[in-house]
C-alpha cells in the first residue's frame, strides 16, 4: 500500500496524458488493484496554447492561473506527488510557487530530472527537439546552469525548417491521427540530430517515439516524462 498520491496536471494534450497514465499505472504492476498509488488527473484542455503565451505574451497571466489552481486543486484533493504532463508548462513554475504555498515541494520537475540524468552521463552532446515556446524561454538551459552543467554540455537546437516538421508530428498527436509520414518525420528529427543524446522534450513526441522500430534510431533518446516515472518510483517504493 502507498502512502503517497500522484497527482497529474494534464489536458496538454490529452492523448499525452492518457499514455502517461497508463506508463504510470506499468511502472507500478500489480496482482491486484489496489495495490498501485493512487492516482488523480485534472484533464485541463481548455487552458491557452504555452507556446503562444512565450512566443507572443498571449494569455500568460490567465494560463498562469489556471496551471496553479490545477495543482492547487489537486493538492486539495490529498496529491503529494505533482507532474506537469507538459515540457513548456514549467516555464510558469515560478509563478504556481508564488501562487500555491506547498507546491514547490510536491511538484517532481521534470526538466530538472532530465537535465539530472543527462549530467551524469558520460555525453556532452545533447540535442533538443522541443516546442518554440520551450527552446525561446530557454527552460532546459537554466537548469542546466543552476547544476554547473551549462559549462560541459553542448545543447543543440531545431532549425527552422524542424520546427514545422515538429508542429506537424505534435499536432498529428494531439488529435490522434498519426500517419506513417509523421512517424517518418520523426525518425529524420533524431537521425540528423547533432547530439548524442536526443531529449524528447514535447510530451507528445515519446507517443509517436513508441510506434517507431528501435533499428531505425541511432540516437540515445531521452523523454523528460520517463524520468519523473523514475523519480516517482525511487521517492515513494
Amino acid at each position: 500500500m502507498y502512502n503517497d498520491v500522484i497527482g497529474i496536471v494534464g489536458g496538454m494534450g490529452s492523448y499525452a496524458t492518457a499514455s502517461f497514465f497508463k506508463r504510470l499505472l506499468d511502472a507500478f504492476p500489480a496482482e491486484k488493484e489496489w495495490e498501485r498509488p493512487r492516482i488523480l488527473i485534472d484533464n485541463r484542455c481548455t487552458m491557452p496554447s504555452r507556446v503562444r503565451a512565450i512566443l507572443y505574451n498571449e494569455k500568460k497571466d490567465e494560463l498562469g492561473a489556471l496551471l496553479s489552481n490545477s495543482v492547487k486543486h489537486l493538492i486539495d484533493s490529498g496529491a503529494t506527488k505533482i507532474i506537469l504532463a507538459c515540457n513548456t508548462s514549467h516555464y510558469f513554475l515560478p509563478y504556481i510557487y508564488d501562487s500555491v504555498p506547498g507546491a514547490k515541494g510536491k511538484i517532481i520537475n521534470i526538466i530538472e530530472e532530465t537535465c539530472n540524468m543527462i549530467a551524469n552521463s558520460n555525453s556532452n552532446s545533447v540535442s533538443l527537439i522541443a516546442s518554440e515556446g520551450t527552446i525561446e524561454c530557454g527552460i532546459f538551459e537554466e537548469y542546466f546552469k543552476k547544476q554547473n552543467y551549462s559549462n560541459s554540455i553542448e545543447l543543440h537546437y531545431p532549425s527552422e525548417e524542424d520546427f514545422y516538421k515538429q508542429r506537424e508530428i505534435i499536432e498529428a498527436v494531439k488529435q490522434n491521427c498519426i500517419t506513417k509520414t509523421e512517424l517518418n518525420k520523426l525518425v529524420s528529427l533524431i537521425n540528423n540530430s547533432c547530439g548524442d543524446i536526443v531529449i524528447l522534450g514535447c510530451t507528445e513526441f515519446p507517443i509517436a517515439f513508441e510506434m517507431i522500430s528501435e533499428d531505425s534510431i541511432s540516437k540515445k533518446v531521452v523523454d523528460p516524462l520517463q524520468c519523473a516515472i523514475n523519480k516517482i518510483k525511487a521517492d515513494i517504493e
